[in-house]
């Protein structure tokens, strides 16, 4: 049984990549997703998820000091290892992401819950999420092209 709901995602955009808003055909798809052995909280959970990254609300921080670290909590290391914490405060630094877009970022990684969540899979959470925002087109294409030099993972 499939339980994740990366793995539903994945899997949308392994198979329904030709349809111009999946969102849209939600009612379809869901039902899609069920005959193809995915929970239906996995099924909502994702369509919720895809909905969220074209939410244009301002996620309000206090603007760092120029020296400042951005601590991790016990909760977002339990999403995030090691490597991803590094990749997401590298790209920071380089303004590839924002400050806000970093931690919208680690927003949406929380609310996948995805115990097994890895540095591929942050790529892919970034890339989505740069892909559905206003005015990131540049450091969407920097992340297809630099970030998944490789080909990115096939996941169904």
């Amino acid at each position: 049984m499939k339980e994740n709901t990366l793995d539903v995602l994945f899997y949308l955009f392994d198979n329904y990549a030709e349809v111009e808003d999946v969102t849209q055909n939600r009612e379809v798809l869901h039902g899609e997703l069920k005959d193809a052995g995915f929970p239906k909280t996995r099924i909502t959970k994702a369509f919720d998820w895809l909905e969220s990254l074209a939410d244009e609300d301002k996620i309000y921080i206090t603007e760092p000091q120029e020296k400042s670290t951005r601590q991790f909590s016990k909760y977002e290391t339990r999403f995030l290892d090691q490597d991803c914490q590094n990749y997401l405060v590298s790209l920071r630094e380089t303004n590839v992401l924002t400050n806000e877009m970093f931690e919208r970022t680690i927003d949406r990684v929380l609310m996948l819950g995805d115990k097994e969540f890895d540095l591929s899979r942050l790529k892919w959470v970034i890339l989505m999420l740069l892909l559905n925002q206003p005015d990131t087109e540049a450091e969407y294409i920097w992340m297809d092209d630099v970030a998944l030099g490789e080909e990115a993972p096939v996941y169904h």
